[in-house]
């Protein structure tokens, strides 16, 4: 296999390109090659491998930072997690029932009630009176313990008429 590459090499015309070439051109372009060769295996293998390098160094450094300060903080923490379990629970779909039962009071039509992970609920609601809209928010919190943690209100086309998001959550 070896002697079937040599003299498929020395058959080629590069070869007899090579050959034709002065030592001292032959010894120009043999450096020009190794210098080449070694600028690929530095900019293609070596400077990647060392910022990879440098970049676990510095999140091995983060990380032993953070279990520092995990360490030092654990006993603040465990206190915090008893002392939570007093609390009572904040559950979103215990808001639903409230809100869609203050917005058929005051007539509102929801147009999407949307539980999250952080036990709020977001409530859309699209073309209602103004006044419909202030009446559902203070018929939630009159009594019920929910509370209004975000509002955006936006005029619509109608006169009158409002588009507003709401974010619910019980009152802390």
């Amino acid at each position: 296999m070896r002697e079937r590459l040599l003299n498929a090499w020395r058959a080629s015309p590069a070869a007899a390109w090579w050959r034709g070439k002065p030592i001292h051109e032959q010894w120009v372009y043999g450096a020009l090659v190794a210098i080449a060769l070694v600028a690929f295996l530095w900019l293609g293998l070596a400077r990647p491998l060392l910022y990879w390098q440098e970049e676990q160094t510095g999140r091995l450094q983060n990380a032993r930072q953070l279990l520092a300060w995990m360490s030092a903080n654990e006993t603040g923490a465990r206190a915090a997690a008893r002392n939570a379990g007093n609390v009572a629970p904040m559950d979103a779909a215990a808001i639903i029932p409230i809100v869609t039962q203050a917005a058929d009071a005051v007539g509102v039509r929801l147009n999407r009630l949307q539980p999250e992970s952080s036990g709020t609920v977001s409530v859309l609601l699209q073309e209602q009176p103004f006044d419909q809209v202030i009446g559902l928010v203070a018929h939630l919190q009159d009594g019920s313990g929910v509370v209004v943690e975000r509002a955006s209100i936006d005029a619509h086309q109608a006169p009158g008429h409002v588009d507003a998001q709401l974010r619910l959550t019980f009152g802390r």
